[in-house]
């Protein structure tokens, strides 16, 4: 009876001083840690698309709900995929040659644990010929939330859009 008590004390202490939690969160951690690369394989098809000035391949991978948050002063609201399809066209009419450099992808974070939340942050540093001629260098930084299909639900990006536009279209000096 002794043995069988003592083995049952060791027992409890043994599960009562372990941390399930952290268990759970570690398995968490790499769990969403696969859902971002998962998702930055997404990200660099999308910019492959967009370099290849193919937004038939690029929608493939954008959610029909889209809420892109555009980088250009006064373009604060919201749109969706459709009139940000219109606006990247826009753009592929006054540039050529594009690619995307120095792609460093990196972890979204959860706002409140700051633990991967599976979503993507991206740094890239864009090249592309203006239709004037000029080169043009930019650095760009964008964050895509996604859902659990794989597709971009939310865009947020920064960069000089209007200094883009202005360097592919003023007359070179």
């Amino acid at each position: 009876m002794k043995k069988t008590i003592l083995v049952m004390a060791t027992a409890i202490s043994l599960f009562a001083c372990s941390n399930p939690q952290a268990t759970t969160t570690a398995n968490s951690d790499d769990a969403m840690m696969a859902e971002f690369r998962e998702n930055a394989k997404v990200t660099t098809a999308v910019f492959e698309a967009f370099a290849n000035k193919d937004l038939q391949t690029w929608g493939s991978y954008v959610s029909d709900t889209l809420k892109a948050h555009g980088a250009g002063y006064g373009l604060e609201a919201t749109i969706g995929k459709e009139e940000l399809m219109q606006r990247l066209a826009g753009l592929h009419s006054i540039v050529n040659n594009i690619k995307a450099n120095d792609i460093q992808l990196y972890p979204g974070l959860d706002s409140v644990t700051f633990k991967p939340s599976g979503d993507v942050r991206a740094y890239v540093r864009w090249t592309d010929d203006g239709i004037n001629g000029a080169k043009i260098e930019h650095k760009y930084y964008g964050v895509f939330k996604f859902n659990k299909d794989h597709k971009i639900i939310d865009t947020d990006e920064f960069f000089d859009i209007s200094g883009v536009i202005k360097a592919a279209t003023e007359p070179k000096k």
